[in-house]
């Protein structure tokens, strides 16, 4: 029986959806694959047909990111599930050696890869915002499991080192779990903040095991160009740290976002 599901989230008419499908269907382990979207055309369903995939029309349309996610995570039977976002590319043992932690660790809640960065189809391995973020998850590196609350919030004080496309969720442990609507841009940091209080595991695998794609259409750029990114990444800092040091650290976060604006 598979436990695993992979759930993308498709918007609009991407050109890099049948690359990141195909990245899914190489798996050493294989795992059903569902599209889920908000936006129904006839492009994501010649794709769909092509590999077999089952399409899910999300009706509530125009509620953002956070309604498409919590859709997706909704129409998934399995105790793990993937939410693979449709510009990325996925290597080939992404689902074989996440199964194996999140198994082992019978109370993960989240287990999370290092990645690579595709620009211009070209890979990225090093880039400033790939080194502060490993700056972050470094104490992961000598301890990859961390299951006590404080640690775990500790790992977000000083930015969002967990690359979203890249997680696993164990939806046994996250039966409650919701992403938030009060969120746009990081809804994603505001998760794993929630997440940090519950019971359970967070698990780093140090291994590049996801390409991330950064291109002009892309949701991070689109997102790096307004306001609204900025005032929700000080909003969470401020949660975390206050708001005279929360404002300081953001200042100092924000430098690695140049990166990724094409």
């Amino acid at each position: 029986m598979n436990d695993h599901t992979f759930v993308i989230p498709a918007y609009q008419d991407s050109p890099y959806l049948e690359p990141c499908i195909l990245s899914l269907k190489n798996q050493s382990v294989k795992s059903p694959i569902i599209i889920a979207t908000s936006t129904p055309s006839e492009y994501i369903k010649q794709i769909a047909e092509k590999y077999s995939i089952e399409v899910v029309i999300n009706n509530t349309a125009n509620k953002g990111i956070a309604d498409d996610w919590n859709f997706a995570l909704a129409q998934v039977n399995t105790d793990y599930v993937t939410i693979a976002h449709q510009d990325d590319i996925y290597n080939p043992e992404f689902t074989e050696k996440s199964l194996r932690k999140l198994k082992y660790f019978k109370n993960s809640l989240i287990v999370f890869t290092d990645y690579s960065e595709l620009l211009d189809n070209k890979l990225r391995r090093n880039s400033l915002n790939l080194f502060v973020k490993r700056l972050f998850f470094f104490p992961l590196i000598i301890r990859p499991v961390i299951n006590v609350s404080l640690f775990k919030k500790l790992l977000l004080v000083f930015g969002n080192p967990i690359c979203c496309p890249s997680v696993t969720y164990n939806k046994k442990n996250l039966s409650d779990f919701s992403f938030s609507d009060k969120f746009s841009y990081n809804l994603d940091w505001f998760a794993w903040y929630e997440m940090a209080n519950k019971k359970g595991e967070f698990i780093f695998i140090n291994q590049k095991l996801m390409k991330h794609r950064i291109h002009e259409d892309s949701e991070t750029s689109k997102q790096l160009k307004t306001d609204g990114r900025e005032n929700e990444e000080r909003k969470i800092l401020v949660i975390l740290w206050g708001r005279y040091i929360g404002r300081f650290i953001y200042f100092i976060y924000s430098l690695s976002h140049k990166d990724n604006i094409i």
